[in-house]
C-alpha cells in the first residue's frame, strides 16, 4: 500500500508589490496623517480658511477661463458704472471690469506671497539651523546680524530697498525676502538648540555623519512643524505687505491688475464710486484671513501639546 508523502516546504509569502511595500513601510506615517486630517476637519474655522485659500488658488490658475473680460480691456463708454449683472463689481475710471481685474489680480498677489515666504524659509531656516547646531561664536555672530535686521521695521526696510532698486513686483519680492528671513532664522535656531541634544544626533555623529548631513537630514526635518505653521500665516501677511507697498507706489506699475494698486487708484473715487477700491480691498482681506485661519488650525494639529 503506497504511503502519501506530505509536503512540508515553507512557501514564501505572496508579493505585495511596490505600493503594498510602501504602505507597509509608511504605516505609522499614514496613521498619523489620518489622525491629523480628523483633527483638521474638527476645526470649522480651519476648514473655512482652507476653502478660501483653495478658491483663490483656483482663480489664480484659471483666471482666463473665469474672468469675463481681459484685465487690460477698457471700455470708455462704460466708465464708473456701479455693480450690475453685466459688471458684477462695477467698472473703474477707464471702463475696466473690476470683477475681472480682481480675479486676474490673484495671479500677481498670490505668487508674491508664496515667493517671499519660500525665499525667507530657505534663507532663514538654513542660517538658523547652522547657528543653533554649531553654537558658540558662530551662533553669537549670526544672531547679532539677525538682530540688526530685526531692529528696523520690516516695512520701512522694504521701502528703502524698493526705492533703491526701482518700482516693480520683482523688487518688492526681493525686498520683502531680505526683511522676512530673520524671523525664520530665530525660529529654527531655537528649535535647533534643543534638537542637537537628542540621542539620535549623537548617534549620527558617532556613526561618522558629516555636520552637513546632520543639519539637512536630521535637524531641519524635525523643525518642519513650526516652520509650516509660521509660513502659512506669513503668506497672508506677505500679500498684505506687498499690497501696501503697491498702494504707496513702490510695487506694481500703474494700470496693472494688482490689488494694492487697484485700491490706490480707486481711493480718490471712494466717496461716489466706492466699488473701485472696495472689492480689491475685500480680496486682500479675504486671502489674508484665509491663510491666518488655516494657520491657526495647523498650529493646533501640529503642536504635540495641543493635539492631545
Amino acid at each position: 500500500m503506497a504511503t502519501e508523502v506530505q509536503d512540508f516546504t515553507v512557501k514564501a509569502p505572496p508579493k505585495k508589490g511596490v505600493i503594498g511595500d510602501w504602505l507597509e513601510k509608511n504605516d505609522s506615517r499614514i496613521k498619523e496623517l489620518k489622525y491629523s486630517l480628523r483633527l483638521l476637519f474638527k476645526s470649522p474655522l480651519a476648514i473655512i480658511g482652507l476653502i478660501i485659500i483653495l478658491i483663490f488658488i483656483f482663480l489664480m490658475l484659471f483666471a482666463p477661463y473665469v474672468a469675463p473680460y481681459k484685465p487690460e480691456a477698457f471700455n470708455w463708454d462704460a466708465m464708473l458704472q456701479p455693480p450690475s449683472l453685466q459688471h458684477l463689481f462695477g467698472t473703474d475710471q477707464y471702463g475696466g471690469d473690476i470683477f475681472s481685474r480682481v480675479i486676474y489680480g490673484a495671479q500677481l498677489s498670490l505668487p508674491v506671497g508664496f515667493a517671499v515666504v519660500i525665499s525667507a524659509i530657505l534663507i532663514g531656516s538654513t542660517i538658523g539651523a547652522i547657528s543653533g547646531y554649531y553654537g558658540g561664536a558662530i551662533d553669537e555672530l549670526v544672531m547679532r546680524v539677525t538682530d540688526i535686521f530685526l531692529s528696523f521695521p520690516y516695512l520701512i526696510l522694504a521701502m528703502v530697498v524698493c526705492a533703491a532698486l526701482g518700482r516693480s513686483l520683482e523688487h518688492v519680492m526681493m525686498a520683502m525676502a531680505i526683511t522676512w528671513w530673520p524671523a525664520y532664522a530665530r525660529l529654527v535656531r531655537g528649535q535647533a538648540l534643543s534638537i542637537r541634544e537628542n540621542k539620535y544626533i549623537e548617534a549620527a555623529k558617532s556613526l561618522g555623519a558629516s555636520n552637513r548631513r546632520i543639519i539637512f537630514k536630521h535637524l531641519l526635518p524635525n523643525c518642519l512643524s513650526p516652520i509650516i505653521v509660521q509660513a502659512t500665516m506669513d503668506v497672508g501677511n506677505a500679500i498684505l505687505t506687498a499690497a501696501g507697498l503697491s498702494f504707496i507706489g513702490f510695487g506694481a506699475a500703474a494700470g496693472q491688475a494688482e490689488w494694492g494698486m487697484m485700491v490706490s487708484t480707486g481711493q480718490e473715487y471712494m466717496m461716489n464710486q466706492w466699488w473701485i477700491a472696495t472689492f480689491p480691498g475685500l480680496a486682500i482681506l479675504l486671502v489674508a484671513l484665509g491663510f491666518n485661519l488655516f494657520g491657526d488650525g495647523l498650529r493646533d494639529i501640529l503642536d504635540p501639546k495641543l493635539r492631545r
